[in-house]
């Protein structure tokens, strides 16, 4: 009777003991004296709940009901581990809920709207079944007709012809068709557009193999320009000169010059004059103390019709260089066979008399007016520039460090005054100087105008206006297996201020005809890429090329430019065999324009980088995979998920703050909503979650 009366007591005596210990728990306070405290773990939809000592380990494990599938462990309305079973040290009383879902749910595939237009505006191939390519192996993508290949082509210039039945654009640009870091660039291809929303791949206007004072053992179809003057069209162009064809002296074999080729029809064929048009030597164009460092420099031409003296007759004017700019006034005559006092042939004799009847093209001397280079006199020799036949063009003096004349001139005129668009620094910006007379030696520096492409380490503007717009094509290296060595053409629309200065153009992949989206997560979170500035260094740099940039969930009000947080949904880079492409996608960076959010399932990397290596390639194909998502309905049918493809166990997911590629989130987690613009540039973003595929 008394062992009876003493365990009755000590039941009671032990109650405030484990009250108040449950207490100080729940305060977040640990209690150091005594026996070992015990909590209780409660298990809702699994097994293994019960009394534990604080800090063991408790082993819970999910009892699944027919047709359902286990998401995770949730304490506090958190998900806490989707692991099942799910162990943890036991540090206070607890209730563990198992979270199911249907086995169905977001396994459904959703098709989103898609961007289909939008940069680059090139690419494709002109489908001349009859092109010839034998003499060059790798020259096979502008034939065919096939219009899947790539055709990359750089160095852009245009052509507005305005007709009775309206205004046609005409680009042209040097074809890349380089599968090293080196150019190869063997002719010069044109596309046309009437509305500048859709392109049509015209013709190959000229091969290099046409010009007969050439070293035909270099593919180099450089920057080029057709110009209307006087019914005809005259194409400037730049090339490899050699002493073999005759057309040079000793000074200029194996040096860039510049050259002139003239059609009836602004998409050729063009036919080439037999001599060059300027020849290096005529600028002094080289380093003193090499000699052949800057064999290049007399490049990339730019002309400009423009009557000057308002007396009702159109003056032609060409500008070029690399280093330095320079600018000469040019005049068709009938003159043949001219010699000037160095043994220059500058009438230049046309090679195919069917042209004939556009007559000569030279260089005129500007202080006697005749159309013949004037032996020693040159852009040196006088103190006066008026009389200058070639005229060096200060065009950066103004500028800021890094943004100094490196090459690819444009010359544009609006409203009276004078624009010299260019290359500036390296990687290369685009800038602009201004001036209020043509034949001008200083320039005001204008203002730079973009950046670095993500893609390229070259650019090159033309500037056009079209519909009562102004408008700029670059080229950058966005497709597949793009660089500086492989280039497309992209477009963007100019603003200019009430003083003629033009607002900075940020490089888009929605160009004129795409739709921009943002995509949040289930919390709101919008996702965007890191700020970064492309730099103008090829190595050295926090981002080398090609650029490999991490991704972020981050509050909008956080970002320093909302431009990162836009993104273009495309058409998938992969589609498996077998499946329609209906449900995939790849996701382009709005304002990195070829760099593609990346994610690699067997490392966890998530990145937004380009698709640099040959798409035929193991690492090329590789990173398409990478760059591929299957769309499934998000949860409750709502929104959408993102699949992995390379292992499709593995989705792109929001967890604790940080997106990641994972198998082990939950369907909310792994849910994302999107908004699309109605239409181009419109900033109107509607709900675009997919329609449902059966």
């Amino acid at each position: 009777m008394k062992k009876k009366i003493f365990r009755t007591l000590l039941i009671f005596a032990m109650l405030p003991i484990l009250v108040f210990t449950v207490f100080l728990t729940a305060c977040g306070t640990k209690e150091t004296g005594g026996e070992t405290p015990k909590y209780t773990v409660t298990v809702i939809g699994g097994t293994g709940g019960g009394e534990y000592e604080e800090n063991a380990d408790c082993t819970v494990t999910a009892t699944l009901p027919e047709g359902q599938r286990f998401i995770g462990w949730e304490i506090g309305g958190e998900i806490v581990s989707v692991q099942n079973p799910y162990t943890f040290k036991v540090t206070a009383s607890v209730t563990v809920t198992a979270q199911f879902e249907s086995e169905t749910a977001g396994s459904q595939e959703v098709s989103l709207q898609k961007s289909t237009g939008g940069n680059p505006i090139g690419g494709f191939g002109v489908g001349d079944s009859s092109y010839d390519s034998s003499w060059d192996t790798e020259n096979t993508l502008w034939q065919k007709g096939d219009k899947d290949i790539l055709t990359y082509a750089g160095d852009p210039s245009v052509l507005v012809e305005s007709r009775e039945d309206g205004e046609t654009v005409y680009l042209y640009a040097g074809h890349d068709v380089s599968k090293t870091g080196e150019y190869n660039m063997p002719e010069w291809i044109c596309y046309s557009s009437t509305d500048l929303l859709s392109w049509k791949a015209e013709s190959i206007i000229m091969d290099i193999r046409d010009v007969p004072w050439t070293n035909k053992s270099y593919n180099s179809a450089w920057a080029a320009q057709v110009v209307k003057y006087e019914g005809y069209y005259w194409f400037l162009f730049c090339c490899w000169s050699d002493t073999t064809a005759g057309a040079v002296t000793a000074n200029e074999n194996g040096d860039q010059c510049i050259g002139v080729a003239v059609s009836k029809d602004p998409t050729g064929p063009f036919t080439c004059y037999s001599q060059p048009l300027v020849y290096s030597s005529w600028t002094d164009n080289r380093d003193d103390a090499t000699k052949d460092i800057a064999r290049w420099n007399d490049i990339d031409p730019t002309a400009l019709i423009y009557d000057t003296d308002k007396d009702g007759k159109e003056e032609f004017y060409i500008a070029w260089g690399n280093s330095n700019c320079f600018m000469a006034q040019v005049e068709i005559t009938d003159a043949t066979n001219e010699y000037c006092a160095e043994g220059y042939t500058v009438a230049l004799e046309i090679v195919d008399q069917s042209a004939s009847g556009a007559g000569d093209i030279n260089v005129i001397e500007r202080k006697t007016q005749q159309p013949c280079y004037g032996g020693e006199t040159s852009y040196k020799d006088s103190s006066d520039p008026a009389d200058w036949d070639i005229m060096r063009l200060d065009c950066y003096s103004k500028n800021p460090v890094g943004n100094t004349f490196t090459e690819a001139p444009y010359l544009y005129e609006r409203n009276g005054k004078f624009y010299m668009f260019y290359a500036a620094g390296w990687r290369e910006a685009l800038a602009y100087s201004v001036s209020d007379t043509l034949w001008e030696s200083v320039w005001d520096y204008g203002n730079l105008l973009m950046d670095p492409t993500a893609t390229s380490n070259t650019n090159h503007p033309a500037i056009f206006d079209f519909g009562g717009s102004t408008y700029m094509i670059y080229h950058n290296g966005s497709l597949p297996y793009g660089s500086g060595y492989r280039r497309v053409a992209c477009i963007a629309e100019l603003e200019f201020d009430e003083n003629g200065y033009i607002k900075y153009v940020v490089e888009t992949s929605t160009g004129l005809t795409g739709v921009a989206s943002k995509i949040t997560d289930s919390n709101g979170t919008p996702l965007s890429h890191r700020n970064f500035k492309n730099p103008q260094q090829d190595s050295g740099s926090t981002y080398l090329y090609p650029l490999k940039i991490d991704l972020l969930l981050w509050q909008e009000s956080d970002l320093d430019d909302t431009d990162d947080m836009l993104w273009e949904i495309e058409e998938a880079k992969y589609v498996p065999d077998g499946k329609t492409g209906e449900a995939y996608v790849s996701i382009q960076a709005y304002n990195k324009p070829g760099l593609y959010i990346w994610a690699d399932s067997s490392s966890g990397e998530i990145v937004i980088t380009q698709d640099a290596e040959d798409p035929a390639s193991k690492e090329g194909i590789a990173d398409k995979i990478n760059m591929t998502f299957r769309t499934l309905a998000g949860e409750n049918g709502e929104g959408v998920q993102f699949q992995s493809i390379a292992n499709s166990e593995y989705y792109l997911a929001s967890v604790n703050g940080v997106l990641v590629i994972t198998k082990d989130a939950t369907i909310s987690q792994r849910t994302f909503f999107i908004e699309t613009e109605t239409s181009n540039r419109s900033g109107d973003f509607r709900e675009n979650n997919g329609s449902l595929l059966s």
